[in-house]
C-alpha cells in the first residue's frame, strides 16, 4: 500500500471538520477514525447506533476500541426497528435502517456543534448490494475511502502497518442480516437468533453465522471447522441447545461461512455509484 495514498486521504479529511465517524469498530470505521485523528485539529467524535439489533457483546467491543484509540464515543440509541418497512424485511431493508439512524443523528450532531458525518464505505462495497449506501448518499455522509478508491485489502494493509487490532477481523452485520427477506424482524426472533450464535462462539466457532428461514436454521462456518460436527458429543449439544430456542429444523450450510448469503438469491441488483 502506496503511503502516498494514505497521505492523500489524510490531507482530504482536514477538510470535513469538525467531524464525526459513524463508528462500528470494524476494519475501516476503525481506521477512518484513527486517521480522522491523525488529521483532524480536535479530537473526532465517534458516533454508534445502539439498538437491539447490536449484541452486548459487541457494543462491550466498540467501547473498548474507542478508549484505546482515546477518542470521545457518542451512544446514539436508535428506534429503526419500530419502522414498519423495517420489520417487513424487504431486500431494501438496509436503506430503511440507515435512513432512520441518520435522521436521528443529523439534529444531534447539529447541536454538537458537528457539521460533518464520516463513514468507512469503500470501493469493494460499491460492487456489492448495499441498498444502505443510497441512504448514507442522501444524508449527504462522507464515504473518504470509496472517493479515494481505497479497497477493503489496503484497508487491512494500512491497519495491520499501523498495528490496530481490527486489521485481520472479520466482518460484523447487524443481526438482521441473519433473517431470511421476506420473514419479518421481531425483537424476540433476534434475541433468539443472538443466543444461538452465542451458542455457536461458545462451542469454539469464532467465525460464524446462523441464518433463519421460518422454521429452519441454516448454521454456517468455515469449511475448515466442518470437522467439529463429526463429534457426536459436540453435535448433540449443539442440536440440544439450538433446539431450545424454538427452532424447529437445523442444518449446516454445505458452501460455509461467507458474508451476504441472504443476497445470493436476489437479482438485477444495480451496484452503487458515488458522484
Amino acid at each position: 500500500m502506496s503511503s502516498s495514498k494514505t497521505k492523500t486521504l489524510t490531507s482530504y479529511l482536514k477538510q470535513y471538520q469538525p467531524g464525526a465517524v459513524a463508528f462500528s469498530g470494524g476494519v475501516d470505521s476503525t481506521l477512518l477514525l484513527y486517521l480522522a485523528r491523525e488529521a483532524w485539529s480536535a479530537p473526532p467524535l465517534a458516533v454508534s447506533f445502539v439498538s437491539p439489533l447490536l449484541t452486548a457483546k459487541e457494543r462491550d467491543r466498540i467501547q473498548e476500541l474507542a478508549d484505546l484509540l482515546k477518542v470521545r464515543l457518542h451512544w446514539l440509541k436508535t428506534k429503526e426497528y419500530l419502522d414498519p418497512r423495517f420489520r417487513k424485511n424487504s431486500p431494501t431493508r438496509c436503506y430503511f435502517c440507515k435512513q432512520s439512524r441518520f435522521r436521528q443523528a443529523r439534529p444531534i450532531l447539529k447541536q454538537m456543534g458537528i457539521r460533518f458525518l464520516l463513514d468507512g464505505t469503500n470501493v469493494d462495497d460499491l460492487k456489492t448490494y448495499r441498498p444502505g449506501i443510497r441512504a448514507s448518499k442522501e444524508a449527504k455522509v462522507i464515504s473518504p475511502f470509496a472517493v479515494l478508491g481505497w479497497s477493503k485489502k489496503e484497508i487491512r494493509e494500512v491497519s495491520r502497518s499501523l498495528d490496530l487490532i481490527t486489521w485481520n477481523q472479520p466482518s460484523s452485520p447487524c443481526l438482521a442480516t441473519r433473517v431470511a427477506y421476506g420473514q419479518p424482524i421481531t425483537l424476540p426472533l433476534i434475541k433468539r437468533l443472538a443466543l444461538g450464535e452465542e451458542v455457536l462462539h461458545q462451542m469454539g466457532f469464532s467465525e460464524c453465522r446462523l441464518r433463519v428461514h421460518n422454521a429452519l436454521v441454516r448454521i454456517e462456518v468455515p469449511e475448515k471447522d466442518f470437522y467439529l460436527f463429526s463429534d457426536p458429543q459436540k453435535k448433540n449439544d449443539l442440536l440440544s441447545r439450538i433446539s431450545t430456542l424454538g427452532f424447529t429444523y437445523i442444518t449446516l450450510d454445505l458452501k460455509g461461512f461467507r458474508s451476504g448469503s441472504m443476497d445470493e438469491g436476489l437479482k438485477n441488483r444495480k451496484r452503487i455509484v458515488l458522484p
